[in-house]
């Protein structure tokens, strides 16, 4: 039998499990690498398999690598990691499916493990196609079997050949595919027949027609819509194998028949008319089947995906636009004879086509009736109409989306790969259209277009700025040079970035251009078009039919230039008056003119006629109706109260001026210009004094009015909303209520202030200041966010308060703090803001801190609000210590060049942007790369973002939008290892894994690699402050520099480091380089003598990852894998103070700010740091808490501090009242602190660690008391002192007991020996006289003092290994804690007394005795706290759950009031030990949105996820107190909600 598949490269399978042996009794772990990918694995209970968390889907090309790991680990403590690789073989597996066809196969690889054999075994299975296939062509051949006995040899070597047959169109329905070739092959074998019995011809005939046609209907149907015909598939299936099985008997018994000279049976007979009766019927259910409605209705769900997916907007022809009749026809007959020829015949015809032409050439009129003659001849693709006051037509990412949809709606099978595409991908989106379901899908399309189909874009110059045009130009060009059967007509003004575009030599003899203005014929056609135009004035005045004469029409030709425009303003402007005569004679008065200046002139003409002396109004008015049509025009009397005016005037401008304005009626009758020549000429440098407008002032002014809007007109509950139940999508008649409630002035003016505010940098003034002081005071940014809400603009509310604070020069202002406030209210809040406007202030308010202004100016006016009685903070969030929220490790960071936002680049394929103000993410994660990115840059004006990638491209990135700008930028053949923008952000430099240093052209995407290659890849590159060279750092060791215009090597090449350099920078003055290297070292350069500047800067104890100069060049700051940041001094080379430690990983990426006041930083532990560069402290929370988990608790013997011991090698000492630190933290020690205890006066601390020492510490100063107490050979695990306070003991991974003598600071006597393994817990008794210790051994010893031997013999039973010891408080039993179980020992009888169980949730990791004896509280790996009856044995309650990591310690207060836990999470949690009940709180889960809901439906309240965890545990503190995990109460009492919510506001505004 044929394999599963005919190409080894699609033989799919993928990884079901892995099992392991080994006989290790420590702890193990499996890391799964598959390509390069690490991926989670999740052991299954009570069994040595290892499963992963979805299919993996491997090839025979994938590489799989299990790396086998052990870390020693006692009492949840893990140290002393060793590991080993065991690679799988995955060709083994593809083979061993070939030859066996088993549902799964298994490869095993061995491997010695600590001089120890230990073995993996990789399960794999056939992935579900793979699967299928198999499964139906086994089926079809053991039908096939069942009558192969009746087939001649000839015979069966067709059924072999049907089966695989069946095989190759696998990509298909494998049955339905399997019955066709059964067919087919019965088809030949009655033919052969038909020429011996004509009997049988009917048969053959019947079957020879169903063929081509079942093949055809599916063809046509499309493989999505294969269930279609499903039913009649298998009917068809059924009926091929009753043919085969009919025709080789028929044959079979012919020989027979033609000696005997008899005719055909009569059961024969019946049978031929059965089938044939069959295949006629089945005829009939395929035209039923693949009918018109149906396929219909699969194009119609196809088109619904790609218009909500795609998201086109109208942006087509008109044909009320077109050029009039009898005008341009040589130009457009010319057009079409290009867009109609062949492209069989013509295959290197130029593919676009360039009009372009001055304002008002008429280009847009050419380009609509080239759209109308394209669509009457069935070869219009699509179609595009810029316009520079429409913000849809004229943002660029609405181009290739819209054009995408009209082209898939023209060729049905470019719409069905689009929409396969998009069911696939469910990341593809309007901003990820162009190269991936444009050039890709057009060049996979199987079947072309019989005829060329065009795309046309008008008025491309009105469409985004530079950088936008060239990449939409640049992804038309290429896929004009690949799909021969598209061709793209473009108009545009003369602009230099397009004509610069055109000119390139790439682009040379690949286009047609034409100047519009040049054209032959124009004259003509002007004066045809001039004389229609006038004919018609004359037929309304009642003038005689030459008017205004042949003289006049000429001038008229004249003064038009070329510019139907004019022609077309001159005749609305006689239209408008009584006189046509007068004002033609006006209007034509004056010499000849340039061709623009004609123009001009004759708008000149037409506002002096009509306005006569009213210009200030004019001016007043036309500027508010140019300054709204930028983001949304609006109707006369919005624009009227805009301006001051009375809404008559407005009214009679428009009218008077009907030649320049009109009003759209699909913007409810907003007013816009006519045409863009006439901003132009009224904010140009020559517009006339009087009519000239100020475009900066007339925004300034419409920004203050919005203003006054707002103030005038927002309030509470502006909508009247009944309930804080429903989400605003589900209210019904909500957009009637905005239309009713909320003008569009209101609306406009909420949404766009800031936009006209901002539109100037330089005006600002007291005036502009008073306004926005009155526009924040009291409640009135909470009623402004409530309109936001309510017009699902919430995110446009966040850009508006940054563009705001940015904007305002005045910190110092109290307005600053209120718009910040709002700022960091709609970033905490975002999510309950956009689903539900009533939750401003039913879910905002009530967890807003209570120290800041948006608070206190809201206090007064609300009451009846939720209360958050315990763990509400006072202020805002400080900045996180580190930014999360990347899911792989971080390889890039940048600051904006403004300093208000970082952004980082990770391996997960993502870009994030950051507050660096707050800390908080700003938009959602940047994604389309189809792989890592490996480096980021700002582009120097901040708007763009650049990155480069493994998967070998470029993209460049909107960094407001956060959306991709054009294709990405091709041309590394191997990943893209370091990206930089020049000075001036007109080209990108880049560095890669393929030798190679490029330079591409930022607006255009152009690029070409420099002359020279390195000798190995290019790690890093940089442009020199004043763009004229790049440095590059190479893996070959060396740094180049470069001639940044010809591409040249400068110089020779600067040597020195002994391995990769990693990281290079350029000094600010660009005199000097600086560069890291894997040789640990960094060193300074001499750029133009290319010498190092003395000797290499040493510090780092592993590789030097990335390097960057302050901005005022005096220091350098590195980052290194050895987890630290260092500072030096860029002029002596000298470190500055200590290394910056917090990264748990690789620091892979370090920048200043451009203030140089701080750093950022990335690393392999995923997350990004801040840090104050003069202070060299992590920015936002303080160190005032732990960094890695908590493995040891103590309390003082006054129970007034707790001490905690953490991996991070820190002790810190706390405040049982306030949860803070008190003092700083304790450092010295080398490696985690295992174990740590308050000696009895509560005078010193005593702590052991896994660097095999002990140390003293004064409790009080936190001074180190007396030396280092190493006689320990290994990790010091556990620690207790004696209750006089003369002794402490101490338990160690070397399996040694020690007692140690407090005065003499040294052990006495020899240590206690007789476990075989690590002794993990130790207690004294009560009276001192004992000692009880527990080990991995599974042994329970008891120990005395004075003789220092055991008392007893171990004490066994125990079914795994002892976590944690504890003596009662009355010395009779001994409690220990191993595995899920805990038991209680009578000491005198060494017998268990009971045994405790705690089911699955987790093992006991460590146990402790109330003082009173009474309770015994266990802490387990699942992070919940259990307490014991000690005398009853029960469980007392549900666990005590809030820690979101396995218990490392607990112990009681010495009143036995209180238990405090330290975490692997990084708390300490402190917990009433007499609530051993729910909390109340627990019955408020929020959902894992944050939403809590009401019992009787819709949304109660909504918790921000700073509170979610402490919101559902029962401490009564958590430390530290203002991290994420604290514990909060809420009170509801006097909450109102639901339909009573609107009695939250006091102020009777409702």
């Amino acid at each position: 039998m044929s394999s599963c598949g005919e190409d080894d490269g699609k033989t799919f399978m993928y990884l079901h499990h892995l099992t392991v042996d080994a006989p290790i009794k420590a702890e193990y772990r499996i890391k799964l690498i598959v390509d390069g990918a690490d991926i989670r694995l999740t052991r299954k209970e009570q069994t040595s398999a290892w499963i992963p968390p979805m299919s993996l889907e491997v090839s025979h090309m994938s590489s799989v690598e299990v790396i086998f790991r052990t870390r020693r680990n006692v009492a949840g403590i893990s140290f002393k990691r060793e590991e080993t690789v065991f690679k799988i073989d995955v060709q083994k597996a593809v083979q061993e499916f070939r030859n066996t066809m088993d549902r799964e196969v298994s490869v095993s690889e061995e491997g010695n493990y600590a001089q120890q054999s230990a073995g993996i075994t990789a399960y794999f299975r056939l992935s579900p196609k793979s699967e299928s296939i198999r499964s139906e062509l086994q089926r079809l051949q053991e039908e096939m079997i069942g009558f192969r006995h009746k087939i001649n040899d000839a015979a069966q070597k067709h059924v072999d050949t049907v089966i695989k047959y069946g095989v190759a169109f696998s990509e298909l329905d494998p049955r339905s595919k399997a019955a066709f070739s059964i067919l087919r092959t019965t088809f030949e074998l009655l033919k052969e027949q038909q020429k011996r019995d004509q009997m049988i011809s009917s048969l053959a005939s019947h079957l020879g027609r169903i063929l081509p046609f079942a093949f055809k209907g599916l063809e046509q149907a499309g493989e999505d819509n294969a269930d279609i015909l499903r039913r009649t598939i298998e009917r068809l299936y059924v009926l091929a194998v009753d043919v085969a099985e009919f025709a080789y008997d028929y044959i079979k018994r012919d020989r027979f028949k033609r000696l005997a000279k008899s005719i055909i049976s009569t059961r024969d007979q019946q049978t031929i008319s059965e089938l044939t009766s069959s295949f006629e019927e089945m005829v009939m259910d395929f035209e039923r089947a693949i009918n018109i409605e149906t396929l219909k209705a699969v194009r119609n769900l196809e088109e619904t995906l790609l218009l909500n997916r795609l998201q086109p907007i109208q942006a087509g022809h008109s044909l009320d636009h077109q050029c009039m009749e009898g005008t341009r026809v040589s130009l457009l007959d010319e057009i079409l004879d290009w867009a109609l020829l062949p492209y069989a015949n013509h295959p290197a015809l130029r593919n676009i086509y360039w009009l372009y032409g001055i304002p008002g050439v008429g280009k847009t009129a050419v380009a609509h009736s080239i759209c109308a003659r394209l669509h009457k001849h069935g070869r219009l693709g699509g179609s595009f109409f810029c316009q520079r006051d429409d913000p849809k037509l004229s943002d660029p990412k609405n181009i290739l989306p819209t054009l995408i949809c009209k082209l898939a709606d023209t060729w049905g099978g470019y719409r069905r790969l689009v929409a396969e595409k998009l069911r696939s991908d469910p990341h593809l989106n309007q901003s990820s259209a162009g190269d991936e379901l444009l050039l890709q899908l057009l060049e996979s399309l199987q079947n072309h277009p019989p005829n060329a189909l065009v795309l046309v874009i008008d008025a491309f110059d009105e469409c985004g700025d530079i950088q936008g045009r060239n990449s939409i130009l640049s992804t038309l060009f290429d896929v004009c040079s690949k799909i021969t059967w598209l061709r793209i007509f473009i108009s545009s003004r003369q602009e230099q970035d397009i004509d610069s575009f055109f000119k390139r030599p790439n682009c040379t003899g690949r286009y047609f251009s034409s100047d519009l203005l040049n054209e032959d014929k124009t004259h003509d056609d002007i004066h045809l078009f001039a004389k229609r135009k006038l004919s018609l004035i004359a037929g309304e005045y009642d003038l005689p039919d030459d008017w205004p004469g042949s003289e006049k029409l000429e001038l008229i030709v004249k003064r038009s230039g070329g510019l139907f425009i004019f022609v077309e303003t001159l005749w609305r402007l006689l239209q408008e008056g009584l006189d046509p005569h007068q004002r033609l004679e006006k209007a034509l008065s004056g010499g000849s003119r340039d061709v623009l200046d004609g123009l001009y002139h004759l708008y000149s003409t037409i506002i002096n006629v009509q306005i006569r002396q009213e210009k200030e109004t004019f001016r007043l008015a036309m500027g508010t109706i140019m300054a709204v049509g930028q983001y949304h025009p609006l109707p006369d009397k919005s624009i009227a109260q805009l301006a001051g005016l009375p809404t008559r005037i407005v009214t009679a401008l428009v009218k008077k001026l009907g030649s320049l304005l009109y009003r759209d009626a699909s913007l409810n009758g907003g007013i816009r210009v006519r045409h863009l020549s006439i901003v132009d000429f009224l904010t140009g440098p020559g517009s006339p004094e009087d009519l000239a407008i100020d475009f900066d002032q007339a925004n300034r002014d419409v920004g203050v009015a919005c203003l006054k809007t707002m103030i005038q007109g927002l309030k509470f509950n502006i909508c009247d909303l009944v309930s804080s139940f429903i989400p605003n999508r589900d209210i019904d008649d909500l957009s009637s209520r905005i239309t009713e409630k909320m003008s569009d002035l209101l609306q406009y003016s909420c949404l766009y202030w800031s936009n006209h505010l901002c539109h100037s940098p330089d005006i600002r003034n007291e005036a502009i200041y008073s306004v926005l002081d009155s526009f924040t005071e009291g409640c009135r940014l909470l009623y402004w966010i409530e309109v936001l809400s309510l017009l699902g603009k919430v995110p446009s509310g966040q850009v508006t308060l940054r563009r705001i604070t940015s904007w305002i020069k005045a910190p110092q202002m109290t307005f600053v703090t209120h718009f910040k406030d709002s700022l960091r209210f709609l970033l905490m809040f975002r999510a309950a803001i956009i689903t539900s406007t009533p939750h401003i202030y039913v879910s905002g308010l009530p967890f807003t801190p209570t120290n800041t202004n948006l608070w206190i100016n809201a206090k007064a006016s609300y009451k009846h609000m939720l209360e958050v009685e315990r763990g509400r903070m006072s202020v805002w969030p400080v900045f996180p210590e580190a930014l999360r929220g990347h899911t792989a490790h971080i390889t890039s960071v940048a600051y904006s060049p403004d300093g208000r936002h970082i952004a980082s680049g990770s391996y997960d394929k993502t870009i994030r942007l950051w507050d660096a103000v707050t800390g908080d993410a700003v938009g959602e994660p940047l994604g389309g790369h189809l792989k890592s990115i490996l480096s980021i840059a700002y582009s120097k004006n901040g708007r763009h973002i650049v990155s480069g990638s493994y998967d070998k491209t470029l993209r460049i990135w909107d960094a407001e939008t956060g959306e991709a700008v054009g294709e990405p930028l091709r041309g590394h053949t191997a990943s893209v290892l370091s990206v930089a923008y020049s000075p001036d952000g007109c080209y990108i430099v880049s560095g890669s894994y393929d030798d190679m240093v490029w330079v591409w052209n930022a607006g255009t995407g152009f690029g070409v690699g420099l002359s020279k290659r390195h000798a190995n890849s290019v790690t890093s590159v940089t442009y020199s402050p004043d763009g004229r060279h790049i440095a590059s750092g190479s893996a070959d060791t060396t740094i180049c520099i470069w001639n940044a215009e010809t591409g040249d090597a400068i110089g020779r090449r600067l040597r020195g480091h002994t391995g990769f350099i990693v990281g290079v920078a350029y000094s600010p003055d660009g005199r000097r380089i600086v560069s890291g290297s894997y040789d640990n070292t960094v060193r300074i350069w001499n750029v133009e003598t290319g010498d190092a500047i003395s000797e290499p800067l040493r510090g780092h104890t592993a590789f030097v990852l990335s390097i960057a100069y302050s901005p005022d060049g005096r220091h350098i700051v590195s980052g290194s894998a050895d987890k630290t940041i260092r500072t030096w001094d860029a002029e002596t080379g000298d470190a500055i103070g200590e290394p910056l430690r917090g990264h748990a990983g690789s620091v892979l990426s370090v920048r200043y700010s451009p203030d140089g006041r701080h750093i950022v930083s990335g690393s392999y532990d995923r997350t990004v740091r801040i840090w104050n560069a003069e202070t060299r402290d992590g920015v936002g929370e303080p160190f005032r808490k732990h960094v890695d988990s908590i493995l040891c608790v103590a309390y003082s013997p006054d129970g007034r501090r707790i001490v905690t011991g953490s991996a991070d090698r820190t002790i810190r000492v706390w405040d049982i009242e306030t949860g803070e630190a008190v003092g700083e933290p304790l450092n010295g020690v080398r490696d985690s602190i295992l174990s740590i205890v308050y000696s009895p006066d509560g005078r010193h601390i005593v702590s052991g660690s896994a660097d095999n020492t002990i140390q003293m510490w004064d409790a009080v100063t936190g001074d180190v008391v007396g030396e280092r107490l190493s006689r320990h050979t290994d990790s010091i695990l556990c620690i207790a002192y004696s209750p006089d306070g003369r002794h402490f003991v101490s338990g160690s991974a070397d399996r040694m007991i020690r007692i140690w003598n407090v005065d003499v600071g040294d052990a006495f006597g020899e240590p206690l020996r007789g476990h075989e393994d690590s002794v993990t817990s130790v207690a004294y008794s009560s009276d001192g006289r004992h000692i009880v210790s527990g080990s991995i051994d599974q042994t329970i010893r008891i120990w005395d003092i004075e003789t220092r031997k055991a008392v007893h013999t171990p004490l066994t039973g125990h079914a795994g290994p002892i976590s944690s010891v504890a003596y009662s408080p009355d010395g009779r039993h001994i409690v220990c804690g191993r595995r899920n179980t805990i038991q209680l020992w009578n000491v005198d009888t060494e017998d268990v007394v009971c045994e405790m169980s705690c089911g699955n949730r987790g093992s006991i990791l460590n146990i402790a005795y109330s003082p009173d004896g009474h309770h015994v509280a266990s802490g387990s790996a699942d992070g919940t706290i259990q307490i014991w009856d000690a005398t009853t044995e029960d469980a007392i309650g549900e666990p005590l759950s809030g820690h979101t990591g396995p218990i490392t310690s607990i112990v009681y207060s010495p009143d036995g009031r209180q238990i405090v836990s330290g975490s692997a999470d990084q708390t300490t949690r402190v917990w009433d030990s007499a609530v051993l009940r729910d909390s109340p709180t627990l019955l408020l889960r929020p959902d894992s949105t944050g939403w809590v809901h009401h019992r009787e439906g819709g949304l109660w309240f909504w918790v921000p996820e700073v509170y979610r965890k402490g919101l559902t545990c029962s401490s009564i503190l958590t430390i530290p107190t203002d991290g994420n995990d604290r514990s909060i109460q809420v009170g509801l009492s006097r909450f109102s909600f639901g339909t009573s919510w609107t009695e939250i506001d006091m102020t009777g505004h409702q």
